[in-house]
């Protein structure tokens, strides 16, 4: 019966959640519906006024072409004249065959000399008489020059055309000012052209859809009669005046009387209308502005617009519809906000105590180096036992190396998390990368009394990969092993390769010790940031508690895979395994030896040319390399370093330890110069970087001006020391 009540229990405090949230989504509801009804309108009125734009810009650039050829018609009858007037000893039939020319070449289909008495002389060398009935009196231009226009263009209805469309033409027309020919004053020139000379700028292609014209253009004068109207599709029983025909209309936005008002006052406008079919239009009016008294009328069917409405509409009911959406997911959101809330917390403490951490980790070492130094400048001058001050500064060097370690793994981590890490694939070799692990931890693990054992099966010695960071997880991992394996302990690192296809290689290294091991509760955050398992075999030893972690970050961006096994007193053994393409076999590379002949180094004077900014790292890097045994050269920059080298003799210098971030040159800058010098040695003499810049691309820049190697600070003597004698002993062979 306690399951039932429980059920309840959870049903009744879902619906008390629900009773409580209800009105605030209700409420999100309403204002989503209002929102999006505001929005659709607003969007409807922002297409609307775009589509007025839009024909505004069509009227405009239209009425301008229009314009454009109406002057260019003035200025052809213009130059007609010029020639005319120009031409001495004049007569009536000079002037024809001139008008005779220039129609059988020009655009024009008709010239004519307009008298003062109304007599037409035209060029196909007709007289035409008004005053006369029949087909020589069936022109009278006279009266269209009885006003003050110097020029002027309208209409004309050619009454002998074959039909009335066919007849239409424009007629333009310029003043003569005292002409005379033969004793006739000569009042105008005029011109008629077919109307299509306007009609084929008025096509509005951009309302056409499927073959059918949805929008037309027309040309009319201020009093409403058509000069060229596109929109006419019967030829017969047309109306050539625009109120005419709005006078057919269903329905105007604006009263006939008003529509005049504002042509008569040359003003740019709108109206919205149902033809006479019951077609809904929008016909915008703008007049022309080069002195002809006309009227552009642009009209578009209003289905035009509706369908660009349409399309955001559809997207705006789409987003309601992603809105509504959102408010179910939120009813979800606010089910689970709870869960959210302490996972917020359990986050928020996680930093909290990783900051805790961190601060415990930095100043806990800080205060023991500094609490070290202060001892050593009291005591110095006291005659405290040389073993009691080398023993102080042990522990200084100890507890720096600790900090500069944490340091590292913290910014390892960082790049690590934030996907910055880039991976340097190339051609390695895993018999070298062995035995780079072996030099670098053999005598750390031996000095504790500790075997440390390799077992190899290679049998593809060649593959693609990330050299240092491959050496990064398995000296994670071996150095752990150091530290937790105690004295007559064991720590093995066994190698073997498989082959997946014949492109590709699995790797396999295996690492094992004999540890004090770890619990299975442990295992479960091995690879969590400072997670160190305290027990009494770990307490006394030192960690970041980062090393794990940043080995499974990196396992898991060069897509290896790493598990591990172990248990409380009896070790740990650690499986990585590396997915490589397999790299052509190259010869004449010799691996490491694991004897270093410094015998034979120490026989000879080596000189290294050491460039260093910082007066202190200079000093101290003098000192450690003339207690060695090598003769130093400083540089303060790298300008000097190579004005040193260069004023050097051949071969003088063995080594050049180059500082990457030093005034005047920096010295990816120096090495490149040096380089690039007329000398014997300048391609041959060994140049490591010797910088505090440890990323990745600082590596590759080094590598690219032409150093060698690169060595980061803080320096490690020996490990410095090892690796001068080491170069300059294989340079000397």
């Amino acid at each position: 019966m306690g399951y039932p009540k429980r059920r309840r229990y959870g049903f009744m405090k879902k619906k008390k959640f629900f009773k409580r949230e209800f009105p605030v989504i209700l409420i999100a509801s309403i204002i989503v519906i209002v929102v999006s009804a505001v929005y659709i309108h607003e969007l409807n009125v922002v297409v609307k006024e775009n589509n007025y734009a839009t024909m505004r810009e069509l009227a405009r650039h239209d009425k301008m072409i229009i314009e454009s050829n109406i002057e260019h018609m003035w200025e052809q009858l213009e130059y007609i004249k010029n020639i005319i007037v120009g031409y001495h000893g004049q007569t009536l039939e000079r002037a024809q065959s001139i008008l005779n020319f220039e129609s059988m070449n020009g655009k024009f289909e008709n010239l004519y000399l307009v008298a003062e008495d109304g007599k037409l002389y035209s060029e196909s060398f007709v007289v035409y008489d008004p005053e006369k009935e029949g087909a020589n009196g069936r022109i009278d231009l006279l009266p269209l020059f009885e006003g003050e226009e110097e020029k002027i263009v309208t209409g004309y209805n050619d009454p002998l055309g074959f039909d009335a469309m066919k007849g239409e033409k424009l007629l333009y027309g310029i003043r003569m000012e005292d002409f005379t020919i033969e004793g006739i004053k000569m009042v105008a020139l005029a011109g008629l052209v077919r109307i299509t000379n306007i009609q084929e700028n008025m096509i509005v292609e951009s309302y056409t859809a499927d073959g059918t014209a949805r929008g037309f253009s027309s040309v009319i004068d201020s009093n409403g009669t058509y000069i060229v109207n596109l929109d006419r599709t019967i030829y017969t029983n047309w109306e050539s005046s625009m109120y005419q025909r709005f006078s057919h209309y269903q329905e105007l936005s604006r009263p006939v009387e008003e529509i005049a008002d504002k042509i008569s006052k040359d003003e740019r406008f709108h109206l919205e209308c149902i033809d006479e079919k019951g077609v809904r239009r929008q016909i915008y009016f703008t007049p022309f502005e080069n002195g002809v008294n006309w009227y552009f009328m642009l009209s578009v069917e209003d289905e035009v617009f509706d369908e660009q409405s349409r399309t955001f509409l559809l997207m705006s009911i789409f987003m309601l519809a992603f809105v509504m959406s959102v408010i179910l997911l939120m009813v979800l959101i606010l089910v689970r906000s709870r869960n959210e809330v302490l996972e917020a917390n359990a986050e928020a403490r996680a930093r909290s105590e990783f900051l805790s951490t961190m601060s415990h980790e930095i100043r806990t070492p800080l205060n023991g180096v500094i609490g070290l130094l202060h001892l050593l400048d009291r005591d110095i001058d006291k005659g405290e036992a040389r073993e009691i001050m080398k023993g102080r500064l042990a522990k200084a060097h100890d507890t720096a190396t600790y900090l500069l370690a944490l340091v590292s793994d913290i910014l390892d981590m960082s790049k690590l998390q934030s996907g910055k890490v880039e991976l340097l694939n190339r051609s390695i070799s895993v018999e070298q990368i062995v035995d780079a692990v072996w030099s670098m931890q053999h005598d750390n693990i031996q000095n504790r009394g500790i075997s440390f054992v390799i077992e190899e099966d290679i049998s593809i010695p060649w593959i693609i990969g990330d050299e240092v960071r491959i050496k990064q997880i398995l000296l994670n991992i071996i150095g752990n092993s150091a530290k937790f394996t105690p004295a007559g302990g064991t720590i093995s690192m066994k190698v073997f390769q498989q082959k997946e296809d014949d492109t590709h290689v699995a790797t396999t290294f295996i690492c094992s010790d004999t540890g004090c091991g770890m619990s299975p509760e442990f295992l479960e955050h091995i690879w969590e940031s400072f997670s160190q398992e305290r027990n009494k075999n770990s307490d006394s030893i030192k960690g970041t508690g980062l090393g794990m972690a940043i080995t499974k970050l990196l396992v898991d961006t060069m897509g290896a895979e790493i598990s591990v096994e172990s248990a409380i007193n009896e070790g740990s053994v650690f499986t990585i395994t590396f997915h490589s393409e397999i790299s052509e076999a190259r010869e004449g590379i010799r691996r490491v030896s694991r004897k270093i002949r410094e015998e034979e180094v120490r026989g000879k004077i080596h000189k290294i040319l050491v460039a260093e900014d910082n007066d202190l790292n200079a000093e101290i890097m003098n000192e450690i390399l003339q207690e060695a045994g090598f003769l130093v050269t400083l540089a303060e920059n790298g300008q000097e370093a190579v004005d040193k080298f260069n004023a050097s003799e051949i071969g003088e210098f063995d080594l050049i330890l180059m500082d990457m971030q030093m005034p005047v040159m920096d010295g990816c800058k120096a090495a490149s110069e040096i380089r690039s010098l007329a000398r014997e040695d300048a391609k041959s003499v060994y140049i490591f970087a010797c910088t505090a810049n440890t990323f990745q691309e600082d590596r590759e820049r080094a590598m690219q001006s032409g150093m060698n190697d690169f060595l980061i600070k803080p320096i490690d003597a020996d490990a410095l020391i090892q690796k001068l004698e080491e170069v300059i002993s294989e340079r000397d062979e």
